[in-house]
C-alpha cells in the first residue's frame, strides 16, 4: 500500500481503530473518510456499526467507493458488515494488520455484530474485494495478540493436518509460510462451501465453547483466540482425543495461551450460550465439530448434554 499499490479504483472509506489508525493509517491516505472504533470485541455491536454509517453517509460515501478495513478482526468484521449493508453493499478491501486476521478472519466473507446474548448473530455474507496482507504489522502487535492469533493457526492446521499439521506441532513460529497455508487451507473450503450449508462448518472447530465463554464473560474477560484455545481443549475432548487434546494443550501453553477458565467464570451461563449458538436449527442441539484425527475433522455431531458440560468443567481450575 505505501508503495501505492491499491487493488480497486474509486474512493476509499477506511474503518480501523485507534491504535491501528495513529500506526498504519498514513499508508491509506488519500481516504475520503474515516471511522475509528475502540480496540476490543466490545466495539463490534450494532450501536457502533450505526456509527460507522453515519460517519460514512458525513464523507459523501456512494456505492461507487469501497470501504478498507484497517485492523483485526474486529475492524474487519464491522466494516464488511457495514459495506455489505451500506446502500445495499459497497466492495471492502480487507487489510488485516493481527494474526487472527491474517490467518482466518480477512477471509471468507463472514462479517457481522455481537448482540449482548451471543457472538456474531447479527451479519451478512460479503465476500472482500481484496485481502492485502502484510506481515511486517505483526511485529508492533503486543505479544498477547499475537498469541491469541496462534489459537487460529493451531484450529486450521488441526482441519487441513499435512505439512501445516506437522509444521505448527513442531513448535514452528506463525511465519509467512504459516499464513499462506493457513489462509489457502481456509480459501479452499470456502470456495467449496461460500455460505456454510456443509463443509465450510468445519472452520468453526473449537468455537461453540469459545463463543459460549465470550458471551458469558460479556466479551470482556477473553479475547477471541483465548477462548478459542479453550475451546479447541473442549472440542478434542469431546472427540475422544486425549493424546491429541494434551498435545494440542502444551503447544497452547507455550505461547503464553490460557487453557483453563478464570476462577469467576460461571459454568452455567457458559453452557446457555454454548446452546444459543447461531448453529443450532430449529429445536435440536447444536452440533458440534469433532476431531478423528489432524486433517479428519467433522461436521454436524451430536453430543449428549452431559459431555459437553463434563469438557468445559474440565477447563474449571
Amino acid at each position: 500500500v505505501g508503495s501505492g499499490f491499491w487493488p480497486l479504483g474509486g474512493r476509499r472509506f477506511v474503518v480501523s481503530d485507534g491504535i491501528v489508525a495513529a500506526r498504519y493509517g498514513a499508508a491509506l491516505e488519500p481516504a475520503l473518510g474515516r471511522a475509528a472504533i475502540m480496540p476490543g470485541e466490545q466495539s463490534k455491536t450494532i450501536a457502533h456499526a450505526e456509527i460507522v454509517w453515519t460517519e460514512m453517509v458525513k464523507a459523501g460515501v456512494t456505492r461507487t467507493d469501497h470501504v478498507a478495513a484497517l485492523g483485526g478482526g474486529v475492524v474487519g468484521d464491522l466494516a464488511g458488515f457495514c459495506a455489505a449493508t451500506y446502500q445495499r453493499g459497497i466492495p471492502v478491501v480487507q487489510v488485516p494488520t493481527t494474526l487472527v486476521a491474517q490467518v482466518d478472519s480477512a477471509y471468507g466473507g463472514k462479517t457481522g455484530v455481537d448482540l449482548a446474548e451471543a457472538k456474531n448473530y447479527v451479519g451478512a455474507y460479503h465476500q472482500p474485494a481484496a485481502v492485502l496482507v502484510d506481515p511486517a504489522t505483526l511485529h508492533s502487535l503486543p505479544e498477547a495478540e499475537r498469541a491469541a492469533g496462534f489459537a487460529e493457526v493451531v484450529k486450521t492446521a488441526l482441519i487441513a493436518g499435512g505439512w501445516l499439521w506437522e509444521r505448527v506441532r513442531s513448535g514452528a513460529p506463525a511465519d509467512d509460510t504459516v499464513i499462506l497455508g493457513c489462509a489457502r487451507a481456509k480459501l479452499a473450503i470456502v470456495a467449496q462451501d461460500e455460505r456454510d450449508g456443509g463443509r465450510r462448518q468445519v472452520l468453526n472447530l473449537g468455537h461453540t465453547v469459545a463463543h459460549g465463554i465470550e458471551a458469558a464473560t460479556g466479551f470482556a474477560r477473553y479475547r477471541h483466540g483465548e477462548a478459542v484455545a479453550l475451546g479447541l481443549l473442549a472440542a478434542l475432548r469431546l472427540s475422544g482425543q486425549d493424546g491429541l487434546r494434551t498435545e494440542v494443550a502444551a503447544l497452547l501453553q507455550e505461547q503464553g495461551l490460557p487453557t483453563e477458565l478464570d476462577p469467576a467464570a460461571d459454568l452455567d451461563a457458559i453452557l446457555l450460550a454454548v446452546q444459543r449458538d447461531k448453529k443450532r436449527v430449529g429445536e435440536g442441539p447444536v452440533p458440534f465439530v469433532l476431531v478423528d484425527a489432524p486433517g479428519a475433522v467433522r461436521r454436524g455431531a451430536e453430543v449428549p448434554p452431559d459431555d459437553v458440560r463434563a469438557a468445559v468443567a474440565e477447563l474449571a481450575p
